[in-house]
């Protein structure tokens, strides 16, 4: 079995040739969150070959990017499940760069006068995705090896087995910004797929609301 997985700090990478840098981490303390905040003074850096391959979240200023602005966000924009969170710092003088950002959801437009209120709401939303894709991961690592036990167990190969430490495995994790829904909707989908993961395991309405510690009256009213 592969060891739980530890919670990586996440980096977040700046473009910026003043002390923008500066700013997401004092917002990242503001918040009390660990993050490695790495800077860089031009878009080629990022880009090129020895950029980094990823990052939790992405913060550059319109000067910095200049004619790049494009390039660095095609970076950002991966697969909907690696895409980074990304947030451009301007002015509405900077027309050019406003519409290279318009359409592009993961990415947020920052107004230079308020720096540190646009961070304030950007940073958290970029590190939730990060926690929420490492949980997914952890999840996806847990699922396969109790589909590889079972499989062992039905053929016979293993006598007993002890389900690995971590999250059950429930319905999939959110892991965009896009995939996050109120929490009152996604604790119901939770308990949704937890209900019908018990039922599917313990084989009977009976069985699984003793396991999920309610009545079997509750539990009927819930299935509804």
């Amino acid at each position: 079995m592969n060891e739980r997985m530890e919670r990586r700090i996440p980096t977040v990478v700046v473009i910026d040739r003043e002390n923008l840098n500066e700013r997401v981490a004092g917002v990242a303390q503001d918040h009390e969150a660990k993050v490695n905040v790495t800077r860089f003074t031009s878009v080629l850096e990022v880009v090129g070959e020895t950029g980094p391959s990823s990052a939790a979240g992405l913060v550059c200023s319109v000067g910095a990017a200049g004619p790049f602005l494009q390039d660095l966000l095609r970076w950002t924009d991966r697969e909907h499940d690696s895409r980074i969170p990304a947030a451009v710092v301007g002015s509405d003088s900077d027309e050019s760069a406003i519409k290279t950002v318009l359409g592009r959801d993961h990415v947020r437009w920052i107004d230079a006068g308020q720096v540190e209120a646009g961070l304030a709401e950007w940073l958290p939303l970029a590190l939730e995705v990060h926690d929420l894709r490492m949980f997914r991961a952890q999840h996806d690592a847990l699922a396969t090896q109790i589909r590889e036990a079972r499989m062992r167990l039905f053929f016979g190969e293993v006598e007993s087995y002890e389900p690995p430490e971590g999250p059950p495995c429930g319905p999939p994790l959110p892991t965009t910004i896009e995939e996050i829904q109120p929490l009152r909707d996604a604790r119901a989908n939770y308990e949704r797929g937890l209900i019908r993961a018990a039922i599917r395991e313990c084989g009977s309405l009976k069985d699984a609301s003793a396991a999920l510690g309610i009545s079997y009256t509750s539990l009927w009213r819930r299935l509804r």
